[in-house]
């Protein structure tokens, strides 16, 4: 368990792991204003987040920009608070974005986190659980991330401050549920640590046969781009329960024996007393991320822990099929928490296949209202049409789009079939033995030929 900023959905009121998150490009605003400079003179800083100047704890630029070299170990007053923060070079800076100074806030985004780490900032604080900012942010306490950032950007006018403001396209990272943007919080969670892991898990990939092989690229890049541990505890309402009792007075924490499911915010805990004399205990509500419990099906059904004469059989699982959709989560979780339990390769071969998309090319979800039902398909053209339509489409390790012109093609094409069949349903069967003739033998030979292929 640890204090660590990470990513917080408002909306899920929970933290997400990186592989939970989707990347949408939209317009926002890149806002330019003046810090001034202690002891004379100004930097002008470029943000797309002016909310989170309350939380800003350095002003860095890169150590090869000349036009800012001499402001190294001097301090800015941060506009509005009238607080000081140092100016340091750094190489996270970009020269070639805004006016290539920035400030670093707790926390704005991944380059904020990595620093804060880095250089041992104390972070400030200012946006809550459910998204609004809190007494950090000053007379803004209580706004909207959205609202606070509205606001300031009037207020940085009034006063002067504000330079100017430009229309950008920005990428940001929301919740691949509800498609919320996500915020960086300082929350106490559990972890597993991965980091430690990547370098035996780029080994181990390279031991497995992917279907199509170039679907190994997908895993990989996943595995490349992981640079934080993996957060495990979500709260959520449903989900498995940790099964974790915490001493009421020392706050020590106590699992129970394996066996039993448990659901510690509603039972009571199976010992009696802890070490420092205290008897009452507080249940764990909190509930592991999903993936948790997926990561380890292979081990399920291959009788780990149940039926050793099986699992000495069948381990490594000799197949995992799934789509290319859920690489990082289900695939990638798969392998690591394999690699973590027994040092060993998790499956001889995984089979990847894309997603059935709508005939726009993007993916079904019932919230996008763009679902194609199959029961009115089987009953326009019938599950025969509708299963060579899909054969045909479908192409191993790629997404294909619905298509309702090429699903008429192919209930067109199979009528033709049955109508031949019926052809030759309509002759009667003969009796007795038969003299085959030249074109009977080349006919049958070509059948057989087929069937070989």
């Amino acid at each position: 368990m640890d204090d660590r900023p990470t990513n917080w959905c408002s909306v899920c009121k929970t933290t997400i792991a990186d592989a939970e998150l989707d990347y949408v490009t939209s317009e926002t605003e890149l806002c330019y204003f003046k810090f001034n400079i202690q002891g004379g003179g100004e930097i002008l800083i470029a943000t797309t987040r002016p909310e989170l100047i309350c939380s800003c704890g350095l002003v860095i630029y890169h150590p090869e920009d000349e036009r800012y070299t001499r402001l190294e170990g001097k301090h800015a007053v941060i506009p509005i608070y009238d607080r000081l923060v140092s100016i340091k070079a750094n190489s996270y800076a970009k020269p070639d974005f805004g006016t290539g100074a920035a400030m670093i806030c707790s926390f704005g985004d991944y380059t904020d986190v990595r620093l804060y780490r880095e250089l041992s900032i104390k972070p400030v604080i200012s946006i809550t659980d459910e998204g609004r900012m809190n007494k950090e942010a000053g007379i803004y306490e209580g706004l909207t991330v959205e609202e606070a950032r509205a606001r300031i950007k009037v207020d940085l006018e009034k006063a002067g401050i504000m330079v100017k403001r430009e229309k950008i396209q920005h990428k940001m990272p929301v919740c691949w549920r509800s498609k919320t943007p996500v915020e960086f919080i300082s929350m106490t969670e559990y972890y597993l640590d991965q980091l430690p892991f990547i370098d035996e898990l780029r080994n181990l990939v390279d031991k497995i046969k992917f279907h199509p092989p170039e679907s190994k690229q997908l895993l990989l890049d996943w595995i490349n781009s992981v640079n934080v541990d993996w957060p495990i505890s979500r709260r959520r309402y449903y989900g498995t329960e940790i099964p974790i009792w915490y001493c009421n007075k020392c706050g020590k924490p106590f699992i129970p024996s394996p066996g039993k499911y448990y659901q510690p915010w509603r039972e009571t805990p199976p010992f009696g007393k802890c070490k420092c004399g205290c008897s009452e205990f507080r249940g764990e509500n909190r509930t592991f991320d999903t993936w948790m419990d997926s990561s380890i099906s292979q081990l399920y059904i291959t009788g780990y822990k149940r039926d050793e004469e099986l699992f000495r059989k069948a381990f490594p699982c000799s197949l995992r099929p799934q789509g290319t959709d859920i690489v990082r989560t289900w695939l990638y979780y798969s392998i690591l928490r394999t690699y973590q339990l027994l040092s060993s390769l998790t499956f001889r071969h995984v089979r990847l296949s894309g997603m059935g998309l709508d005939e726009a090319g993007e993916a079904m979800h019932k919230s996008k209202g763009n679902v194609i039902w199959p029961e009115p398909i089987l009953e326009n053209y019938g599950a025969d049409a509708f299963r060579l339509w899909g054969a045909s489409e479908a192409k191993l390790g790629s997404n294909y789009r619905y298509s309702r012109e090429r699903l008429e093609g192919t209930f067109r094409f199979i009528t033709k079939l049955w109508n031949i069949a019926r052809f030759i349903s309509s002759f009667p069967q003969p009796d007795g033995e038969l003299e085959l003739t030249p074109t009977d033998e080349m006919i049958i030979s070509e059948l057989n030929r087929t069937i070989m292929e």
